[in-house]
């Protein structure tokens, strides 16, 4: 059963959780944002720093808003908000991010895996608006994946989001999470320069993944093989996943913004020869909506007021 019909207007507000960067955005129901502040996330910072800084850009944002919704990496627990070891705010670890903003704002507050709550946007305001299956790969910092089934993210019982980053794709390759060969280590775009050194460590000891794309684009064979590599892996990972849960549609994130359709287009190759022709013949694969990670928070916010509403009812 899908998600409820939102009223229109509903204005919301979502706090997106990056590695780098931290977005607080106004919008309402309809997935348009009318205000934006942007922090920078610094894992150096006391948690009870950052904490404040959240409070303080949602009380310049709230006027008139109902609910207040959250996209966060992992490891956390989507059932109760709790960030159980986040990698690029470790100082908030084991923080109950949800039972806070609830006490101190007085809004209903929903937190999502990020990548959960990108697929959540895509189905509310994406190009397949509605899809019964939508998968999203974050293809940036890590390979994560947020899995949406009837317009409901999909979570293990503790609240845990799937993983695709932490299954095997080869046998070897870059460790990650003491695991070679794993999709991350092929499939994110810190992959590029992982795949790069892990072929000749001496020589792209120090590269970056925008280098690597640079230099496959200038024809070098080791650059030209990790790009390959990587397209490989999220092609693969793309059959598995519709194979498995007979998707509709694959929203890929950051490094089909960066690269481009060419891109894209050389990972559907993987993906049509990978997965079962009639899977092929449904699914769409593709690049994420524009702004699909700003929406992601603000998905997570209509989340909060459907199920404040439900609560209600």
């Amino acid at each position: 059963m899908g998600r409820l019909s939102l009223p229109s207007p509903v204005l919301l507000i979502g706090i997106n959780i990056g590695g780098t960067s931290t977005t607080i955005v106004r919008g309402d129901s309809s997935g348009t944002i009318a205000g934006t502040i942007r922090l920078r996330t610094n894992p150096r910072e006391p948690g009870k720093a950052f904490y404040e800084k959240l409070l303080h850009g949602v009380e310049q944002l709230r006027t008139g808003v109902c609910a207040l919704g959250v996209a966060v990496g992992g490891p956390m627990n989507a059932t109760t908000g709790v960030l159980l070891d986040p990698q690029h705010l470790p100082h908030l670890k084991g923080f109950p991010l949800r039972e806070r903003l609830l006490y101190d704002t007085g809004l209903p507050v929903r937190v999502h895996h990020d990548a959960a709550a990108c697929a959540l946007a895509e189905y509310r305001w994406g190009p397949s608006v509605g899809a019964a299956g939508i998968a999203y790969l974050t293809c940036g910092t890590g390979f994560g994946s947020g899995i949406v089934l009837d317009g409901h993210a999909r979570y293990g019982r503790d609240g845990f989001a799937p993983e695709i980053g932490h299954v095997r794709f080869r046998d070897d390759g870059p460790d990650m999470f003491g695991k070679r060969g794993c999709y991350e280590g092929y499939g994110s775009a810190n992959a590029l320069a992982l795949l790069a050194r892990y072929r000749d460590r001496q020589r792209f000891a120090k590269s970056r993944p925008e280098d690597i794309v640079a230099l496959a684009k200038a024809g070098d064979a080791t650059a030209q093989a990790a790009l390959q590599d990587n397209i490989e892996a999220v092609g693969s990972a793309c059959a598995l996943l519709v194979d498995a849960l007979a998707l509709d549609v694959v929203a890929l994130g950051s490094l089909a913004s960066y690269l481009g359709e060419t891109w894209v287009d050389e990972v559907r190759n993987v993906f049509a020869r990978e997965a079962l022709p009639y899977h092929v013949e449904r699914c769409v694969v593709r690049a994420a909506m524009p702004g699909v990670q700003d929406r992601s928070a603000l998905a997570a916010a209509a989340d909060a007021w459907e199920e404040s509403a439900g609560d209600s009812a």
